[in-house]
């Protein structure tokens, strides 16, 4: 059962996670089996992914998927682990920052300890507006601080994504509005796109606070664990890229099994035994 107490006590676990020296590292859950799984493999704390929840739920990406259904997928997961959950709540679901507030109370109702909340029009190709964001994340801010819960806010600042101007435009960008955010009450900045060494040690010199780096972007470009960690990045998130490397590995079996007939996935998949009794020392989900 979720209570105030019980989210105030893993959001302080949590929270203090992003400033023990240690690199915060998040993998991101789609569904109660991918969450039990990265649990069960040692993870402190879990994320989910936005994209993936979507995917899974029969939705596109880009809030198609709606604030009510995504916090009912997230605080599920949530309601069956023993360690702190944040999601990826988008852009807030609703541009003003009232939309916002009543997102991350929902989401601290709900068992949810932090989230992302982007700075980017879900419904257009640009920014939203320099103020407008900075008050997005202070009424996000206030309405943790009335429940007495420090909820972990990971400001998202999308300029390089966006594409916004050339390298050194995006740079000053993300820099502006990641201090800004900070200043305004989040926990932590996350700057997606970087992918190079020298931009990501810049943004992590630039920044007053930890910085979020999507690790999957920065690791096609050769950028590991201990690369990003030595950088001086505070914590890594893996996004959507892990629901969408099991679809991939999917779509790749089943077109075998049709095209040639052959089944050799079986070899690595886990016994259903196996699987079960870890589901099973969950606890039990509301019906």
């Amino acid at each position: 059962m979720v209570t105030i107490d019980s989210v105030r006590e893993k959001a302080i676990a949590f929270r203090d996670m992003h400033f023990s020296g240690e690199m915060v590292i998040l993998p991101n859950a789609w569904d109660h089996a991918s969450a039990a799984l990265m649990v069960e493999a040692g993870y402190p704390a879990i994320a989910t992914t936005s994209a993936g929840i979507a995917f899974a739920q029969g939705y596109p990406d880009g809030e198609r998927i709606g604030r009510k259904r995504m916090l009912t997928v997230v605080g599920r997961i949530a309601s069956q682990l023993t360690v702190p959950v944040t999601a990826d709540l988008e852009a807030g679901y609703g541009v003003a920052p009232k939309d916002v507030a009543t997102t991350v109370r929902c989401a601290i109702e709900a068992g949810i300890v932090g989230c992302n909340i982007e700075d980017a029009d879900p419904n257009e190709h640009r920014l939203l507006e320099f103020d407008l964001s900075v008050s997005r994340i202070r009424a996000a801010r206030s309405v943790a601080d009335k429940v007495g819960v420090p909820f972990v806010l990971n400001a998202r600042t999308d300029p390089y994504l966006k594409s916004i101007g050339g390298p050194e435009t995006n740079f000053k960008e993300a820099v502006r509005r990641a201090n800004a955010y900070l200043a305004a009450g989040a926990t932590c900045a996350y700057v997606p796109g970087p992918a190079d060494a020298k931009t990501v040690k810049r943004l992590v010199d630039a920044i007053n606070g930890p910085l979020n780096i999507l690790a999957s972007t920065a690791g096609r470009k050769g950028l590991t664990v201990d690369r990003l960690r030595n950088l001086g990045v505070r914590r890594i998130s893996i996004g959507g890229s892990l629901m969408l490397a099991t679809a991939g590995y999917l779509r790749d079996m089943v077109t075998t099994i049709l095209e040639k007939g052959t089944m050799g996935y079986a070899r690595t998949a886990i016994e259903n035994r196996e699987m079960s009794d870890l589901m099973a020392s969950l606890p039990k989900l509301p019906n």
